[in-house]
């Protein structure tokens, strides 16, 4: 009988999955809109490829969705040209008519029943940042601290999350673990969001904290990398 063999040293279980959540968006710029995660940061390697590498450096059985709409075909095909195992591209046909909170709940409805990375795809990352987490339970990452942040930060005691809102100096990664334990809470809550008036990210994850504990894990601003960071 075959053993299963971990890829990292470090993993704690073989046989536990983890599914990742690529979103996929646009950007605009004075010549229009840009696809960013085909945006390159090399000559050969997009981030989209930066993702799914370090995604799948890492994790055997790994499952990777890409959450696509704008510029759907070209992304299958370099995805396709690609050849990545494990990788699958759902389109959300709905997407110019969808909010972040639409893509959240998209993702999850098609995902199983596992412990879910959801990563917004203009940010590249360290395998450091999604291996063998020590904190085990649903967790926000941050990666930097920085007084005048005017992006979404995180207010945390003993780090356990406390509130999301921009312009708190720990900024948020853009990385949300979600354990297997909180996956069905946590889709319920994006599937009742209008009703329960859940219109952003930060609600969602604020009004997910009432529910179960969420951690704050702190990185190196090294370790997490956004487009404007890459450029």
């Amino acid at each position: 009988m075959k053993t299963k063999r971990c890829i990292h040293k470090i993993k704690n279980d073989c046989n536990q999955k983890t599914t990742f959540i690529l979103l996929c968006g646009k950007k605009s710029n004075k010549k229009g809109y840009r696809n960013i995660p085909l945006t390159n940061i090399t000559p050969e390697v997009t981030i989209i490829d930066f993702q799914i590498n370090t995604i799948l450096d890492n994790y055997n059985d790994g499952e990777i969705i890409l959450i696509s709409g704008f510029e759907h075909d070209r992304l299958v095909s370099h995805v396709h040209k690609k050849q990545y195992r494990n990788v699958r591209i759902a389109e959300n046909k709905n997407y110019d008519n969808s909010n972040i909170v639409d893509a959240w709940k998209f993702a999850l409805n098609i995902a199983i029943t596992e412990d879910t990375y959801i990563i917004h795809g203009d940010r590249i990352f360290s395998a450091s940042s999604i291996v063998s987490p020590k904190v085990k339970n649903s967790h926000v990452i941050t990666h930097d601290y920085n007084k005048n942040n005017y992006d979404l930060g995180i207010l945390a005691k003993e780090n356990r999350f406390i509130n999301m809102s921009y312009g708190l100096p720990n900024v948020w990664s853009e990385i949300f673990f979600i354990s297997k334990s909180d996956f069905n809470i946590a889709r319920d809550a994006l599937n009742d969001y209008k009703k329960r008036k859940i219109y952003t990210i930060e609600s969602f994850i604020n009004e997910l904290s009432q529910k179960t504990k969420i951690s704050v894990v702190n990185k190196e601003p090294s370790d997490i990398q956004t487009l404007k960071d890459i450029k």
